[in-house]
């Protein structure tokens, strides 16, 4: 089990995203404790006025609590068994006697619960929350853990271990049969609700961080992308960018940001700020072996000079190498990047030599556009000649 708990400013909008969810089908509500009525005969309205009567007894506390209870997909829990599970932990930590709410959520990979809660006690005193996670949250986690037998946290580890040994077993089976290398990594992209998102993340970040070759967070997010994951710092004026934090967070087929992100630090490689900045230096002196597929590919499809942009992207995928364009606010390609799964490195363009940078590619997608504009004058001259003629 991995209990998460976070403060938050209005317990209307944690409220409104729970119910909004129990009307899409996609969650339950499992628990109103503490409350006037039973469950089933309150209303939206009157669990929000409930924590609001709360707030205004202590006007100096502006936050409240949302908490999250992670649990294994080997766990299999009924919803009797989580009713259970919540209400323990919420006795444990010292929230037993607090109005909450247990909303279980269907529309993740791995079975979990959302409790709204506040830490305003009835007579207006506020219970201290000063290290509540360390503390109380991980004392009532392994109890909860050991009296509902449920997969520990080391337990976890332990089988993560193992599936990458079989996973690693699997790759060198593969190799020996002959088979492409890009089929061997026995990594999937993550995709929210097929499988646990933490587990599914684990697995793509462990394989970049530690057997791609990148030299800078943009090289390693063109490799994490193709995974459904980014690695984001924040902008430069947040509390996360200047405490040179790194968030790992998923992506859904769009591009967009899905789920809630994982610290650097939940992972068991590492993959902080400061650990990447030593893999960059690392990978920049195996730079020149590492990207000698790419360069000998990317130049070769891109001396073509009757190739379009499309033609030398589907080379370079026959080849193990994908090819991604950035491009500025006019639409002209400003960078361009060279993943090669087959022998994981990632590099960008002006690297692998002049043919294959970001201008190089610009003319290749200029020529397209002059020869589709010739060709569509081609063809309005050849209607309006068909056209007189039939006058």
């Amino acid at each position: 089990m991995r209990p998460k708990i976070t403060s938050c400013k209005s317990v209307a909008r944690s409220l409104r995203y729970n119910e909004q969810k129990v009307d899409r089908g996609t969650a339950e509500c499992l628990t109103a404790a503490n409350f006037l009525k039973d469950r089933e005969r309150l209303t939206v309205e009157e669990k929000l006025h409930c924590f609001e009567r709360r707030m205004q007894l202590n006007e100096r506390v502006s936050t409240n609590l949302h908490i999250t209870l992670n649990f294994d997909p080997r766990d299999n829990l009924s919803n009797e068994r989580m009713r259970q599970i919540a209400k323990m932990y919420m006795d444990d930590i010292g929230f037993g006697r607090q109005p909450y709410l247990v909303y279980r959520h269907h529309d993740a990979g791995h079975p979990h619960c959302h409790i709204v809660s506040t830490h305003i006690r009835s007579d207006g005193s506020p219970i201290d929350l000063y290290n509540i996670g360390r503390n109380q949250s991980e004392q009532a986690r392994q109890h909860i853990e050991k009296e509902f037998e449920l997969v520990t946290a080391e337990k976890k580890q332990e089988l993560r271990h193992n599936e990458r040994l079989l996973r690693e077993e699997d790759r060198q089976r593969r190799i020996r049969m002959g088979l492409p290398e890009q089929q061997t990594d026995g990594v999937r992209k993550v995709i929210y609700g097929e499988r646990t998102l933490a587990r599914s993340m684990s697995d793509v970040v462990e394989h970049v961080f530690g057997k791609y070759n990148y030299t800078s967070l943009d090289e390693l997010n063109m490799a994490l992308r193709v995974y459904n994951v980014e690695a984001y710092r924040g902008g430069e004026g947040t509390r996360l960018f200047q405490n040179r934090g790194l968030l790992y967070r998923a992506l859904d087929e769009n591009g967009q940001y899905i789920g809630v992100p994982l610290k650097a630090s939940f992972f068991d490689c590492r993959p902080t700020l400061d650990n990447l900045e030593k893999k960059f230096a690392l990978n920049q002196l195996q730079r020149l072996e590492a990207s000698q597929h790419a360069r000998v590919y990317a130049n070769f499809h891109l001396l073509g000079e009757r190739s379009s942009l499309e033609d030398v992207a589907a080379n370079l995928l026959m080849d193990g190498i994908l090819m991604r364009l950035q491009r500025d606010e006019k639409g002209r390609c400003s960078e361009v990047y060279y993943i090669d799964v087959r022998n994981r490195c990632v590099v960008r363009g002006d690297v692998l030599g002049e043919r294959c940078g970001p201008e190089a590619i610009q003319r290749v997608i200029d020529r397209e556009q002059k020869l589709r504009q010739e060709l569509a004058l081609m063809e309005e001259h050849g209607h309006r000649h068909r056209l007189r003629q039939s006058l």
